[in-house]
């Protein structure tokens, strides 16, 4: 056998298996939904400033440190805010509905190639008010996104589980409501 014909058999097995592996990803599913709950010793009125407006969201979970704007009114349905970060590339998180007690939301990256929803739920507890957190998205039809997709749930629930203990450390640490100072820790809202 000449080195040219094992050369074209282990490029044409290497050819196979890569579109074998590009056309599974296709195939698999896209979307996820993660969820994470923690009962904090707050009042739904104290942890409501840190989700009806995107400055407190950012005050408890992660988000790009560059190219970050903000569109719409300050708080409520139609806050956003925008991000064109050279290594995270770009995208939009939303405010869609916002009550009393529960908060929904609109994270679109890269327009709209993939799409996050998501609800916060606040209910009263003994002592304090349980806070359950849905996020649901679609990484779309990326071969390699499928795969992703497959660890989605668990690394997405994982991520929220630690906003929510971020969130509970401001709420009790002595941290002021967002915008306002340490000093004055009660909501003007």
């Amino acid at each position: 056998m000449s080195p040219f014909s094992v050369g074209t058999k282990i490029l044409g097995t290497g050819a196979v298996l890569l579109l074998a592996f590009l056309l599974i990803g296709y195939l698999l599913p896209s979307d996820w939904e993660a969820s994470a709950s923690r009962v904090v010793p707050a009042s739904a009125d104290a942890v409501m400033p840190y989700l009806d407006a995107p400055e407190g969201w950012r005050e408890w979970t992660p988000w790009p440190e560059n190219g970050v704007s903000r569109q719409g009114p300050d708080h409520g349905a139609g806050a956003t805010l925008s991000w064109d970060d050279p290594d995270l590339g770009s995208g939009s998180f939303t405010l869609e509905t916002v009550a009393p007690d529960r908060v929904t939301y609109t994270v679109d990256v890269g327009a709209g190639s993939i799409i996050a929803h998501g609800t916060v739920t606040l209910t009263a507890e003994d002592g304090g008010v349980r806070i359950d957190w849905r996020e649901e998205g679609d990484l779309g039809r990326n071969p390699l996104m499928g795969y992703w997709a497959l660890s989605m749930d668990r690394a997405q629930g994982e991520e929220m589980a630690k906003g929510l203990e971020r969130l509970e450390g401001l709420l009790t640490g002595g941290a002021s409501a967002p915008g306002q100072p340490i000093a004055d820790s009660v909501p003007t809202r």
